[in-house]
């Protein structure tokens, strides 16, 4: 029985549940919504108008839908819509409510300015109704106004002014003075002072040009310049069907901007004029009426100069997409290029053939896209000389796998001598580097030289002979695991000392080359600092190096060998530290039993 009870219970809970929000829930809502809309001055659907009027001083301002979101002024004149303002208007008269129903059925209109109302609004639906709204005095306690709607006297009470119902032809015209979606411009001309500036896209980058210059663009700084000018609106209307265009200075225009996109084939024009009271006079070649535009719409487009557009980028390109580098310097030439059997690697061919150092090489490539102009100084050289590029301190040439090249030359250094003068290939202009910018692009041979000392496969090792000062280290590699064979015997130490050992003498480098060699005496040779040997599985020596004195100038360099030639090097210290740390680790470690 208690469970039948329960049962029932619990139905009877479900069933309360499902009845308030099936039915309490959406009754309450629906009432709400009911309530809002009783409130309303003029309830309506903004979707389903298709012509509104404002009405005022027996004069009408109308607007007509022009497709989906679109409008279109056709009184007092005929002219595009401002589609933003228009749906804004509507929204606000959507949302209007009133406070109070002031007078049901009032025998006299005129107590509440209704009778010839100042300002009338009437709503054309897309279904042939018509809607209206009268609007009368303020209200004498102020903040309120007395409305009435077309088709009936009921006089309500809105907390709203006539100035937030009234629209002006300027309010709802639309006032953009050039339309153009800023991604689609393929063309801008700017004509001034008998000169134009051209900025033109080829496929994804922009070219200058302006008289005998030319150079590449910012796609940024451009991009920029037209959002501005896209942005721009007419500040007020002067006259819609002008005789002459004489008395606005535009037979003759101060400036003609010309906008051409990738597909439209009619570019878009605006003149500009004569200085007004409150801007310079314009007009668009499409449109006939003048208009007013603001003084920094002019100021922008004439004082914007080619440099200000110039890309300070120094160059961009895909490492790939080199085949060959050149730096020219102190009467030299040195020259890259990739390496045959190993694209990823690069050689000198000049002025001697040795390996390169690839990773110097890439520091060298990514810097030059990273180094930025500070500013550029002249568009155009007539001379040369005058900035030092008669004859050039240092030039760089990249040589692309599609035959073009691209070549940076250095001028003289700046009166300060922070900066260096430059120009690039295909431009005219002459720019600023800093000096830093200058070190870290032109790298001298002994930089771009690969200097790895050893060269081994570390899989193939199977010992490590390690003899310094004090004693002999034998290190035996098993599988994965290494051993400690000698001083002491140790087995499986960790296999990681093995590792970065063999890492550190693969990643040696030279500091430089001795000419000659100056005796055990002084490089140490004979009774070395540190000897190290890998051995294959058949006991077959990979690598050999020793390491003998510090050089006298600097206690940081020592003097080195390796068993492939007879050179003497001079290398970091670093080595016989690093090595040195790892052997410590092997002492006061228990014998194995």
């Amino acid at each position: 029985m208690k469970f039948k009870g329960t049962i029932a219970l619990t139905v009877a809970f479900v069933g309360i549940v499902l009845y308030y929000f099936l039915v309490d829930v959406p009754t309450e809502k629906r009432e709400k919504e009911e309530k809002i809309r009783s409130e309303k001055v003029l309830p309506f659907k903004p979707g389903n108008v298709d012509t509104f009027s404002i009405i005022k001083n027996k004069s009408s301002i109308t607007l007509k839908r022009s497709g989906a979101d679109g409008w279109r002024m056709t009184s007092p004149v005929d002219a595009k819509g401002d589609s933003a303002a228009a749906s804004t208007y509507l929204s606000f008269l959507n949302n209007l409510s009133f406070t109070r129903l002031v007078d049901d059925s009032p025998k006299d209109l005129s107590v509440f300015g209704l009778n010839m109302p100042a300002l009338e609004v009437s709503l054309s639906m897309k279904n042939g109704k018509t809607k209206g709204l009268r609007v009368g005095d303020d209200h004498p306690m102020g903040n309120k106004i007395y409305l009435a709607r077309s088709d009936e006297n009921k006089i309500l009470a809105a907390e709203v002014t006539s100035n937030n119902l009234d629209r002006s032809v300027f309010d709802l015209r639309d006032k953009t003075i050039l339309g153009f979606e800023t991604s689609k411009v393929s063309k801008l001309e700017c004509t001034r002072d008998g000169k134009i500036l051209v900025l033109e896209k080829s496929k994804e980058s922009w070219r200058l040009s302006e008289e005998e210059t030319r150079a590449k663009g910012n796609e940024n700084e451009i991009s920029n310049f037209l959002n501005t000018i896209r942005a721009a609106r007419i500040k007020e209307f002067i006259e819609e069907r002008p005789e002459k265009l004489d008395s606005y200075g535009l037979t003759d225009p101060k400036l003609i901007l010309k906008v051409s996109g990738t597909k439209s084939s009619d570019p878009l024009i605006l003149l500009i004029g004569k200085k007004g009271g409150n801007g310079f006079y314009a007009k668009t070649l499409a449109r006939k009426n003048i208009f007013i535009i603001d003084q920094s719409l002019f100021d922008t487009l004439n004082n914007s100069r080619l440099v200000d557009f110039m890309d300070k980028s120094l160059v961009k390109f895909d490492d790939d997409e080199v085949a060959s580098l050149s730096l020219h310097m102190d009467g030299k030439i040195i020259h890259l290029t990739h390496d045959k059997k190993d694209s990823q690697k690069w050689i000198i061919q000049k002025p001697v053939s040795t390996q390169a150092s690839t990773a110097t090489v890439n520091s060298l490539l990514f810097d030059l896209k990273d180094t930025r102009i500070v500013e550029f100084v002249k568009t155009f050289v007539t001379d040369p000389k005058l900035f030092g590029f008669g004859r050039p301190e240092k030039e760089l040439t990249l040589s692309y796998k599609d035959g073009k090249t691209w070549s940076l030359i250095l001028g003289n250094q700046t009166s300060n001598r922070e900066h260096y003068f430059a120009k690039r290939t295909g431009e005219e202009a002459v720019f600023t580097l800093k000096q830093s910018s200058v070190k870290t692009i032109f790298r001298s041979l002994h930089d771009l030289k690969d200097k790895t000392l050893l060269k081994f496969n570390k899989d193939e090792v199977r010992q490590i002979k390690i003899h310094n000062s004090e004693q002999t280290f034998i290190l035996n590699k098993s599988d994965n695991d290494w051993n400690l064979a000698q001083p002491k015997q140790l087995d499986a130490i960790q296999s990681f000392i093995g590792n970065d050992i063999l890492w550190t003498l693969n990643s040696l480098e030279f500091e430089s080359t001795l000419p000659t060699d100056p005796g055990d005496t002084i490089t140490g040779f004979t009774q070395p600092r540190l000897s190290v040997e890998l051995l294959d599985k058949k006991d077959k020596v990979l690598a050999h190096v020793v390491l003998g004195n510090a050089v006298a100038r600097s206690s940081d360099l020592h003097y080195l060998r390796t068993m492939k030639n007879s050179t003497i090097y001079t290398t970091n210290k670093r080595i016989l530290d690093e090595i040195s740390i790892n052997l410590h680790k092997f002492k006061d470690k228990p014998t194995s039993e």
